[in-house]
């Protein structure tokens, strides 16, 4: 598409000079040089008129197009204007879940995520980025894996073009800044056209009027606690980091605070804030260990899907220069990111090109189906996480011979933070006998290719493969313990359940068939337990409670470890007993030994003659060493 400019600009070779204020137009090429032109080394990205993902950069108006046509074909996508810009421009909010507002054991409400996109107007490869995430959903429902599962249990809140007002002032001048300096910053960075970041509070929509090049409000400085506390930000209006006259006074800003309002009430449980260009992930720690470590996770999967080309950098807490995502950390005491799109710190020399002043943010044309690709992955990845811990759904074991099932349970949601175990058939177990077990979850465990084989997410994470432990104390309470372990092909990914398939998504069950060692004897046995210990596609151990809903309010609620304790992390579920002897759910038999025999009877005392003397002393130590005791 040719965006529209008027003649003047493109011969206007002479600077402005306007008060204290030096402006010059520059002009972004691929090669050409001399005279105020910029030679990227590639060519310059257009925007492009297609609702369809191209190698390229949508214009604003193709990319709403896009939002609102997937809105319309599907009943999972719902959008909603959340706020009108500086000039009036409505902002719209894009909502992905399905219509109960509670998870598929139908208590819980559904938890929230968000990602937001062009907060700072020259960064075209944010609304992208966004605008795939928002695509893959799309066009990835109706799966039966793991995009079916995030749209029954989240709501995914999606705001792509936070900064429309100058996202559009950008694609006007797609190869044309104002490159401005004034009296206190002499540094003559490109501020306007093409590279305007912040808002168009009092700016015209005309490069011609030099007056109002340095005007508008970085809408990622506007933000509370700490707004204005910091170097990070300016109380010069001519600051590329002016931070405007209040916390929240931009128009922009309060339509992002409703839209983390939509879906369930006080569920937001992680928040992105989408920019370019550094090719990290910025996170901010608060006075909250527990959060602050899962955020840390959460960044590290993060990285992990896109092979490790980006890194987390943690601020420490309390400190802040007025950014969203410190907002969202401290307001809502959740996991929160910025996202920083590559290129990298050497900006456009990564892709060849000449490294002219600000050419980072301007992502070549042939980048931008890549890296809307990974960033996804990214995304979807850490979503996932946030949806809940794995948990044991369901078991089944069956003989192989002839499917006759000799043990059957499932646990069952009766409230939001409790489950019931509920034995159907319980048969027993016996020697010789070559069964097949079927275990699932109540969530997709493992990431899929296009042709639902068990993948791995980047370079960096290699699925472990399915695992069940066989425990318990024979009839001289002796531990013992039987692994089986499966293949990355066990994992199940066709419909129908026990003895078919997985439960109610993609890769939620697995099968693996065992004969019971010969060592172990299930009839003489005083317990027998099944034992898992799975890591879901996030990494994360199963939760060794299942009989607790766990849920997240600043940190994991009811997400226990292999001891019982409520600690933010999985660990071996011990909770299904074939053979109960009613000892302590979380004990391993292993570390459970026969009793001691008794001690020894004492020696007789020697004779002293009858005096005693020796007898009598020891005992009055005794009893001086225990009245010290006693006084402790």
């Amino acid at each position: 598409m040719k965006v529209s400019i008027k003649k003047s600009l493109l011969i206007l070779l002479a600077s402005v000079v306007s008060g204290s204020v030096f402006a010059t137009i520059w002009t972004y090429t691929n090669t050409q040089t001399g005279g105020n032109n910029k030679a990227l080394g590639y060519p310059v990205p257009v925007p492009v008129e297609s609702l369809l993902p191209v190698d390229g950069f949508r214009s604003y108006a193709s990319l709403h197009a896009r939002h609102q046509d997937l809105m319309l074909v599907s009943d999972k996508i719902t959008g909603q204007v959340v706020g009108n810009t500086y000039n009036g421009r409505p902002i719209w909010a894009y909502i992905f879940s399905d219509s109960d507002s509670v998870n598929d054991e139908g208590f819980l409400a559904e938890g929230a995520v968000m990602q937001n996109g062009a907060i700072h107007a020259r960064e075209w490869a944010s609304p992208e980025v966004v605008t795939g995430i928002m695509e893959r959903l799309a066009e990835n429902e109706g799966d039966n894996g793991l995009y079916d599962y995030l749209l029954n249990n989240l709501n995914i809140v999606i705001l792509p073009v936070m900064n429309v007002d100058g996202f559009l002032q950008t694609q006007r001048f797609y190869n044309t800044v104002r490159a401005t300096t004034y009296a206190n910053d002499p540094s003559d960075w490109p501020r306007d056209g093409r590279m305007r970041r912040k808002n168009m509070r009092q700016v015209d929509e005309s490069l011609d009027t030099t007056n109002d090049t340095l005007g508008g409000i970085d809408l990622n400085r506007n933000n509370s606690p700490y707004w204005n506390t910091s170097t990070g930000s300016s109380s010069n209006s001519s600051a590329l980091t002016y931070h405007g006259n209040s916390a929240g006074s931009e128009p922009e800003a309060q339509a992002l605070y409703a839209a983390a309002r939509l879906g369930p009430e006080d569920r937001l449980r992680f928040y992105i804030d989408s920019h370019s260009f550094s090719q990290l992930w910025y996170m901010s720690n608060t006075n909250n260990s527990r959060r602050n470590n899962i955020a840390a996770k959460l960044g590290s999967r993060m990285r992990q899907a896109t092979s490790n080309s980006y890194y987390v950098s943690p601020d420490p807490a309390g400190s802040g220069i007025g950014t969203t995502e410190e907002y969202f950390a401290e307001t809502y005491d959740i996991p929160s990111y910025t996202l920083e799109i590559e290129p990298g710190s050497n900006g456009s020399v990564q892709y060849g090109g000449f490294g002219v002043s600000h050419s980072g943010f301007i992502l070549p044309e042939s980048e931008i189906a890549r890296v809307r690709n990974e960033l996804a992955d990214a995304s979807i990845i850490a979503w996932y996480m946030q949806s809940g811990p794995a948990a044991v759904k369901a078991i089944q074991v069956r003989q192989s011979a002839d499917n006759t099932v000799v043990f059957e349970g499932s646990w069952d949601a009766v409230s939001s933070t409790e489950r019931v175990w509920n034995t159907a058939v319980n048969d027993g177990l016996a020697s010789g006998v070559e069964y097949t077990i079927w275990v699932a979850y109540n969530k997709p465990m493992r990431w899929l290719d296009d042709e639902d084989n068990v993948s791995q997410l980047g370079t960096s994470y290699t699925p472990p493969e399915p695992t069940v432990l066989i425990e318990g104390l024979d009839s001289s309470n002796q531990g013992f313990a039987q692994e089986l372990t499966g293949e990355a092909t066990d994992w199940l990914t066709v419909p129908g359940g026990p003895g078919v398939g997985y439960l109610n998504y993609k890769a939620d069950a697995f099968e693996i068939t065992f004969t019971l060692d010969a060592a172990i004897d299930p009839q003489t046995a005083n317990l027998l337990t099944l034992a898992f210990e799975n890591r879901d596609m996030g990494v994360e151990f199963n939760d060794a409670n299942p009989a607790t809903v766990a849920d997240y309010q600043t940190f994991w609620l009811r997400y226990e470890s292999s001891n019982g304790a409520e600690a933010d992390q999985g660990g071996v579920d011990r909770m299904v007993r074939l053979i109960d002897d009613g000892s302590p759910l979380y004990t391993d038999p292993n570390e459970v030994a026969a009793p001691p025999p008794p001690p020894p009877p004492p020696a007789p005392e020697p004779d002293n003659g009858g005096g005693g003397g020796t007898s009598h002393g020891v005992i009055l130590i005794l009893l001086l060493l225990y009245r010290i005791r006693q006084m402790r």
